[in-house]
């Protein structure tokens, strides 16, 4: 601020000095009694601002430079604590793991003695009963493999027994099988002649039908001609009454009436024998019809009795197949479940072999384990000395990991300002360079607007001068 202040003063002399000097040439247009000395004067006062301006310049900067070189000295202070305090933190943190490896070493340690001791302590007891159990163990496994093996001989046998009945069932049911396939071939060979039976009779009913109705026609049609014959008949013989009656009537006309009459008697005569033949043609036609549904439906009853038979004979001779295939599916499954039995017995037998196995190796390894340590005491001794340094260690990682976590401690407390310090310098370190940063900016701005003011001044008194 001090420097800036005098760079304030400096400029503010100079334009003042600059101001003198523009203004010296109008004063001497205006008065030409001034002496020239005004303008030294001037000159030296100038000089006399700018140098007081140089000096306040100078004692800011000074006052800087100090001001910096204190907050060098406090930072380099602070990151040193930081320093100190992690290096104490990092040799708390190695101490501390060295003490819990030893903890856990120790402990794995006392352990094994404390074993090792109880296998010493009941040693005979140990051999004695495991010794035992190893005998035992090996005779269930040689017993269960026994058992194998005899298990696995007979299950060969009842699968060989099972083949072999399975080709003897497969043969003896063969000529049952074939016999029930052809009587069932037979069946469906009648039921198809029994269904073409029946299609013979509907056709044959509906012969009989179109018989009946082509009788009943063709007698209506005779009929009617008859009735037809017999009206003309009557209608000429009253006409012949009518003339006969008549005295005055013609010879010719009475004579040519009765030849009508005689025609028309002709013509009825004609027709009875047309309905007498018509009616016994249609009624042979009927007849006919009738014999031939008779004779089909004789053949429909023929072939559903061969049909029914075909059919009972069918069915029991499945029914004769299907029950000796099921005694010889009830011999094969009753072996079937016999070999399973055995495949699962066997399966067993191997689980109680591989358990009696294992507790074999589990004996023999206790006892192995037994034995070397009887044979070593002194590993056993070795082990307690170890314990014993191991202890002492022990005692001094925890004495030095409680020196070194006390120090820690201190030193944080002691340095806890300066740290702090530190800190805070690094804020405002911070904000000071925003701060510059911003004024930077901002004064590129003011430099280019204070040229632009500069010029147009200097180039007015310019003019000025020249007038």
């Amino acid at each position: 601020m001090a420097w800036g202040k005098g760079k304030k003063d400096e400029k503010g002399a100079a334009e003042k000095n600059k101001a003198t000097v523009q203004d010296a040439p109008t004063g001497a247009a205006g008065n030409a009694s001034v002496p020239k000395d005004s303008a030294k004067a001037a000159r030296e006062g100038a000089a006399q601002a700018a140098s007081k301006a140089a000096g306040a310049a100078s004692a800011a900067a000074g006052a800087a430079a100090g001001a910096a070189r204190g907050a060098g000295k406090g930072i380099a202070a602070g990151f040193t604590a930081l320093r100190d305090v992690r290096d104490a933190s990092r040799q708390y943190s190695s101490a501390k793991s060295q003490m819990e490896s030893t903890e856990k070493a120790l402990a794995a340690q006392r352990s094994a003695l404390e074993h090792r001791e109880s296998i010493e302590g009941g040693y005979d007891d140990i051999m004695t009963a495991q010794s035992a159990a190893l005998a035992d163990a090996q005779k269930r496994a040689a017993d269960a493999v026994q058992y194998t093996a005899r298990l696995t001989h007979e299950l060969q046998d009842l699968e060989a027994r099972l083949t072999k009945m399975r080709a003897d069932d497969e043969q003896a049911l063969r000529p049952y099988k074939q016999l029930a396939e052809s009587s069932k071939g037979r069946a469906d060979d009648a039921t198809r002649t029994v269904a073409e039976a029946k299609r013979a009779v509907r056709t044959a009913e509906g012969q009989v039908k179109d018989a009946t109705d082509r009788r009943e026609q063709a007698i209506a049609s005779a009929n009617r001609a008859l009735d037809n014959s017999k009206a003309r008949q009557r209608k000429v013989q009253g006409e012949l009454d009518k003339l006969l009656a008549d005295p005055s009537a013609k010879r010719d006309a009475i004579a040519q009436v009765r030849q009508e009459l005689a025609a028309e008697t002709a013509h009825v005569s004609a027709a009875e024998t047309a309905v007498t033949r018509s009616t016994a043609d249609a009624q042979s036609s009927v007849d006919n019809a009738q014999t031939h549904l008779w004779t089909q439906k004789q053949s429909l009853e023929t072939a559903q009795r061969e049909s029914d038979a075909m059919q009972a004979e069918a069915k029991e001779r499945r029914g004769e197949y299907d029950h000796l295939r099921a005694e010889a599916e009830a011999r094969q499954k009753k072996l079937s479940d016999n070999i399973d039995r055995h495949k699962a017995e066997i399966e067993r037998s191997n689980r109680l072999r591989d358990n009696a196995r294992t507790d074999a190796s589990k004996a023999n390894d206790l006892l192995s384990e037994a034995k070397s340590i009887h044979d070593t005491p002194q590993a056993t001794e070795q082990l307690r000395r170890s314990i014993a340094e191991r202890e002492q260690t022990l005692e001094a990682q925890r004495a030095k990991v409680e020196e070194l976590g006390r120090a820690e401690k201190e030193l944080r407390r002691r340095t806890r300002t300066t740290r702090i310090a530190v800190l805070v310098i690094l804020v405002v370190l911070v904000a000071v360079v925003v701060v510059l940063v911003g004024s930077m900016l901002l004064g590129q701005g003011g430099n280019a607007a204070g040229t632009a003011a500069s010029t147009s001044v200097t180039t007015t008194g310019t003019v000025s001068a020249g007038a």
